[in-house]
């Protein structure tokens, strides 16, 4: 006779992050390295960078198609670590299909462990920016031993035993733990009807950063101005200017022009990526599907730039359970998914949900963001001062000096 097969536990993916003012993501290792350590390190790095950036661009293209005509704010880094925290307990084809749509570089779960644990570290000590990791386990269920440590260690996280059959004290336990991560920005992450007795682990990521231009927007010079919705209607809004030196560049393949704006003390900087047109940021998004964020920041090249750029905020919550699908990682939901790696005791888990909420508010002083600092230098043709007029929708990201996006969005008005 057939065995019946009980019913998968379910296994909570929750990230949470604030992008204000931003701040300063250092991403240099110890000192006192060999030089060969610290070129692959750097080219470690790189890499993935790199692919966190791929990451976000598939993210971002499906959130746009289930959102239209709502602004965006997500952050590919918060929901890449919590994803990968999940990562560490898969198994066979639950483990294969996280890593091709993650895009993690390895599929060795103590590697994966070691490559967020050199970003994770780098920000530790940081004032600015906050990362912070929790797993939230059912009491009675402990966690198998290596996958305990290589979050413990790896992921700078810890464990918390929660009852979740008493669910509104479990999901206060969780929310308020997310609140004091990201300095009360965040609130309600996880409704308490979403925890029932089934309910085996919450994993949660957190960030908050606050940063300061490193050429602040002068209050005097915000008044009202034109902000264009589309062709046809417009919106008046509370519109900066700015005239200094930044890098910036003419992007003719994205009929677009893109501005850098670095924070204060840090190697963080919002990049904005400007349709030319006021209704192009729809070809915009398809290009910039298949356009490397390398590729637009090689591009920049420092000159004197008059900036407009409207004050706004925007908060943004998704369940990303249709995105990861729609990126090939579904089996992870069913119940045949395999989490076997996570607790001692045999039964089996699935993810019922990843929960992901975001908030980002960019005025005079700073933004969500952080600066970059240290790019190279490119010649300018001529003394010719550019207008970077941002009076219609646009692309942003906050990202590190070598193109690490830790915000990804877009603001339509």
């Amino acid at each position: 006779m057939k065995r019946s097969t009980p019913h998968p536990r379910s296994i909570w993916i929750l990230t949470a992050c604030w992008l204000l003012p931003l701040l300063c993501l250092a991403l240099s290792l110890s000192p006192l390295v060999r030089s060969s350590d610290v070129t692959m390190a750097d080219a470690a790095r790189q890499e993935y960078a790199r692919r966190l950036a791929l990451f976000s661009i598939n993210v971002y293209g499906k959130l746009a198609a289930q959102k239209p005509g709502e602004n965006i704010v997500f952050s590919p880094f918060s929901i890449q670590t919590c994803a990968a925290m999940a990562r560490l307990g898969a198994e066979g084809e639950t483990a294969s299909q996280l890593d091709h749509g993650l895009g993690l570089a390895s599929s060795d779960a103590a590697q994966i462990a070691q490559t967020f644990h050199q970003v994770l570290a780098a920000y530790q000590d940081s004032q600015i920016l906050r990362i912070a990791n929790k797993i939230f386990v059912m009491e009675g269920y402990p966690l198998q031993q290596e996958f305990d440590e290589l979050l413990t260690k790896q992921f700078l996280s810890s464990a918390q035993s929660v009852n979740f059959v008493k669910n509104v004290e479990a999901a206060a336990t969780i929310n308020r733990w997310v609140e004091g991560r990201t300095n009360n920005l965040i609130k309600d992450l996880i409704p308490a009807n979403l925890l029932n007795p089934d309910s085996r682990m919450v994993l949660v990521n957190a960030i908050h950063f606050k940063g300061i231009w490193q050429h602040q927007f002068p209050k005097r010079a915000t008044r009202p101005d034109t902000f264009y919705l589309d062709g046809e209607r417009s919106v008046q809004v509370p519109m900066m200017g700015l005239k200094e030196r930044f890098r910036y560049a003419d992007l003719p393949a994205l009929d677009a022009t893109a501005l850098e704006l670095p924070y204060k003390d840090s190697d963080l900087s919002m990049l904005i990526v400007l349709p030319n047109s006021r209704t192009g940021l729809a070809a915009l998004e398809d290009k910039l599907r298949i356009t490397a964020l390398s590729q637009i920041t090689q591009a920049l090249h420092k000159t004197q730039v008059v900036v407009k750029l409207p004050k706004f905020k925007a908060e943004f919550q998704v369940e990303l359970k249709q995105v990861f699908q729609q990126l090939g990682m579904s089996k992870m939901f069913t119940d045949h998914a395999e989490f076997g790696k996570m607790l001692q005791s045999p039964e089996t888990l699935k993810v019922s949900a990843i929960i992901h909420k975001a908030f980002i508010e960019v005025n005079e002083e700073g933004t969500e963001a952080a600066a970059a600092t240290g790019f190279r230098v490119m010649p300018v043709a001529g003394f010719r001062r550019k207008h970077f007029i941002a009076n219609h929708p646009f692309v942003f990201y906050v990202k590190s000096h070598i193109d690490l996006p830790i915000f990804t969005g877009r603001h339509l008005g």
